[in-house]
């Protein structure tokens, strides 16, 4: 009698049977990136997913690549700095209200995983394609404005990670970059050779070929002069004093003087360049004054419109361009005497009309996250991701 023919058994049925990485990163390609925050929740393989080179090789070839902004805040003054992206919450979708009635826009600020992120200076932060550069400022150098450093370092937008770059040729005390042509611009003042005294320094770094090399200049001169921030506009290099501008030209190798009337942005404590123009806000009695001003008018102006869609704002701010439109952020206590304060976000888009006019529409505002009442907001930022 021939024996019982022996039957395999089932196989257990898995619930969740698992896709090919390259069918996975196909379909995350064409998710807006402001969903990544709440798709990194899901599991580990996932989080490694959303940092490959794989993922933004594809959103590269699918034409999907978004403007994302990044916010860069010391919650507290012992504390390296701490990083956030704007997102959107799980139940939300890209629409826009337009109607009157106030509610949530379903944005908010995620905090940036970064297990040691290097101390930062606001003047040292410049965005490259999907890179930030932190331009100097090294552990000994906070608190101490008589410390100079050379040491730079790239956060990667993409992976969330830092690495370091090739350091500064010389030692600044302090430093304010630019970037024209995906060249980063740095200016401030190091020691003149072995004497006590400061000199103006202009270094220029290539980010293609990791290359930094040194800008001639005629204004290279004492510290009492010295050069304390810089801006590019009309693909120039714009570097302002207390007392002059001077713009170099990077495709003619040229300094030139500019119009003294710029330098007014100076003294704000928010100020970007959109398309070309350069944005600033002004502290008034009744908040802040956005004014713009255009190298061809050679005067400032104030956006119109705004001052009826926002609420007033009297603390400190800070805006990028996102995209062509403007990103603003800017702090507000949620009660007197509390120990929290709230951080607000919106989006205004520009147009340009008749009468050399530039009117605002905000897209939306919120409240985007709740900060410890020491918390600095050092710097809004945004990448091409």
């Amino acid at each position: 009698m021939s024996s019982p023919e022996k039957l395999s058994p089932a196989p257990e049925s898995n619930p969740n049977p698992s896709l090919p990485d390259a069918l996975l990163i196909s379909c995350i390609a064409r998710v807006s990136r402001l969903y990544y925050p709440t798709l990194s929740l899901v599991s580990k393989s996932f989080r490694s997913l959303l940092a490959s080179p794989e993922l933004y090789k594809a959103r590269l070839l699918l034409d999907r690549t978004e403007s994302c902004l990044y916010v860069c805040l010391k919650l507290s003054p012992s504390e390296n700095p701490s990083w956030f992206t704007l997102c959107l919450k799980p139940d939300e979708t890209l629409t826009y209200d337009t109607s009157n009635k106030k509610k949530s826009s379903g944005y908010v600020l995620a905090k940036v995983p970064i297990p040691h992120s290097p101390p930062v200076k606001s003047s040292s932060l410049v965005v490259v394609g999907s890179n930030i550069y932190n331009i100097g400022c090294n552990i000994y150098s906070i608190g101490r404005s008589r410390s100079p450093y050379s040491n730079v370092s790239i956060f990667d937008c993409r992976s969330h990670t830092w690495r370091e770059a090739p350091s500064l040729p010389v030692e600044l005390f302090a430093v304010s970059a630019g970037v024209v042509d995906g060249k980063i611009y740095v200016t401030r003042s190091c020691k003149d050779d072995d004497s006590y005294n400061l000199k103006n320094t202009f270094e220029v770094f290539d980010t293609k070929t990791q290359v930094w090399d040194h800008v001639p200049s005629p204004y290279s001169q004492t510290k009492h002069n010295s050069y304390s921030k810089s801006l590019c506009i009309d693909e120039k290099w714009y570097v302002v004093t207390k007392r002059k501008v001077v713009a170099y030209n990077p495709k003619k190798g040229k300094w030139d003087h500019v119009e003294s009337e710029m330098c007014s942005y100076k003294s704000s404590y928010g100020y970007c360049v959109i398309e070309n123009v350069l944005y600033s806000v002004e502290k008034t009695w009744r908040g802040t004054d956005f004014r713009w001003y255009d190298t061809e008018l050679r005067q400032w102006r104030k956006v119109k419109g705004l001052v009826e869609q926002l609420p007033i704002i009297l603390a400190c701010v800070r805006f990028a361009d996102y995209g062509g439109k403007m990103a603003v952020l800017w702090k507000e206590n949620m009660t007197y005497g509390g120990s929290n304060k709230m951080l607000w976000c919106a989006v205004i888009t520009l147009e340009r009309r008749k009468n050399h006019e530039i009117w605002g529409k905000v897209e939306w505002f919120d409240h985007v996250l709740t900060v410890p009442i020491t918390c600095v907001l050092e710097k809004v930022l945004v990448a091409t991701v």
